[in-house]
């Protein structure tokens, strides 16, 4: 015990201020103030933890032998990868993805008819492996094997299925990019990867934040004229994006923005469990299908949608101050960003996991309190959700809700951890929490 209370050393090249950051969290009485080491998996039993990860691997071959993901989403893939690629003389974009969307919707044209799914499911395996040998590469072994058994936990009825663990990879490039103080491509990463899922666009002001806290440490008297150009990059990248866009199909090329807009509060999200209890005390509400999603409508939609619009942007500001002042490293500061994007939309769906689960397990490590809203996602999604949607569409509120609501706080539980903890001293080693400028410190 008295080992992990010990602060870290921080790493060679690395900075100070991070056993600084270690030392104040272990004297404060905050939460996470109490340094606990990840888990490694690595001293699990071999034997143990390749049955873990064959177990959940069984289960998702068991979600792909059952067939029902076909009629989801890789099917709405495979209709906007033949009105674009084979129809190239008057395009058509996707209504409800960002324009670079085509690009991995792509691989459901490999193979003719049915089969187009199934190469696409074997190409987000592929890259589900690439990400693995990539962990291993830049990150640990330990983390390696935590990616694995988050993502296919969380993941099990999307991992292979969604693209989203494309834009999700790039989030954890963009990390081990910043953490080596390569800026430039970070820039260019976010502006492709906002062009292919919105949501990366959100972790611009961390990658300002960090490369002007790295010019300022360095001496240079204008610290904040690089992450102006790194902005204006990132700008560039998005605006040829959608500038492209707009000429090959004006009518589509927004859609993503406008459908996101749009959509009612969904049935899986924090604000649609808030309408939910509200029901309780006499507040009506109305399960709904639209925007290819179940949702729910009532009086406490736009009440419950606004309170988590302003978690966000509390919640944002504080994360952001936090990694100014030097108390976070940039590293951690894009997992609590990416966290509280997802806790506090009004769209949450099983897929939206996979964008931090590769992040967390690149910056934390393995941590228990993660399993049990991981393995709730699993439960709801494909399980419960078919048999409670499927079985009788109009009543799904009595079934799917309570299970949805357990998951919900055990997420919000873990994500207001993070976000309010002190880093752990992993974290804080890291070459990127560079001592904070004196105007910062106060």
């Amino acid at each position: 015990m008295r080992e992990a209370r010990r602060p870290a050393r921080p790493a060679p090249g690395g900075s100070r201020d991070g056993g600084r950051i270690a030392r104040r969290g272990l004297r404060s009485g905050r939460p996470g103030g109490r340094y606990t080491p990840p888990i490694d998996p690595l001293r699990v039993p071999r034997w143990l933890r390749a049955l873990v990860v064959a177990g959940l691997a069984l289960c998702l071959a068991a979600v792909y032998l059952q067939g029902g993901w076909r009629h989801n989403d890789p099917i709405v893939y495979q209709f906007y990868a033949q009105h674009f690629w084979e129809s190239l003389a008057h395009p058509r974009l996707p209504t409800e993805y960002p324009p670079l969307s085509v690009l991995p919707f792509g691989l459901t044209l490999l193979a003719p008819g049915g089969s187009g799914l199934d190469a696409f499911a074997l190409g987000m395996l592929a890259l589900f492996a690439a990400g693995f040998l990539a962990f291993e590469r830049w990150a640990t072994d330990a983390k390696a094997w935590t990616y694995v058994v988050y993502a296919l936990l969380a993941g099990m009825g999307t991992l292979i299925f969604r693209y989203d663990l494309l834009p999700a990879l790039m989030v954890v490039a963009g990390i081990w990019l910043m953490e080596r103080r390569r800026f430039w491509p970070v820039y260019a990463l976010i502006g492709l990867g906002t062009l292919l899922k919105l949501f990366p666009l959100a972790l611009l002001p961390v990658v300002v934040i960090a490369q002007w806290r790295a010019e300022a440490t360095s001496g240079d008297v204008r610290p904040w004229r690089r992450p102006a150009l790194g902005v204006g990059l990132c700008a560039v990248v998005v605006a040829a994006g959608l500038g492209g866009a707009l000429l090959v199909d004006p009518t589509h090329a927004l859609g993503s923005i406008q459908y996101l807009v749009q959509r009612p509060v969904e049935v899986e999200s924090i604000p649609a469990t808030l309408m939910w209890l509200g029901s309780f005390a006499g507040v009506s509400i109305t399960p709904v299908y639209g925007h290819s999603s179940f949702g729910l409508t009532g009086s406490l939609g736009p009440v419950a949608s606004a309170a988590c619009d302003a978690v966000l942007v509390a919640g944002v500001l504080w994360v952001l101050w936090r990694q100014l002042a030097g108390r976070i490293t940039a590293s951690y500061a894009t997992v609590a960003v990416l966290l509280l994007v997802i806790c506090t939309s009004r769209v949450l769906c099983p897929q939206y996991l996979l964008w931090v689960v590769p992040a967390l397990a690149a910056v934390q490590g393995f941590r228990w309190r993660w399993i049990p809203a991981f393995a709730m996602t699993a439960l709801i999604f494909p399980f419960l959700w078919h048999v409670a949607v499927h079985t009788d569409p109009a009543a799904y509120t009595d079934g799917l809700l309570p299970a949805v609501a357990v998951r919900n706080v055990l997420l919000v539980a873990c994500a207001a951890g993070f976000v309010l903890a002190t880093p752990v001293l992993e974290s804080a080693a890291h070459p990127d929490a560079l001592p904070a400028p004196t105007q910062a410190v106060g």
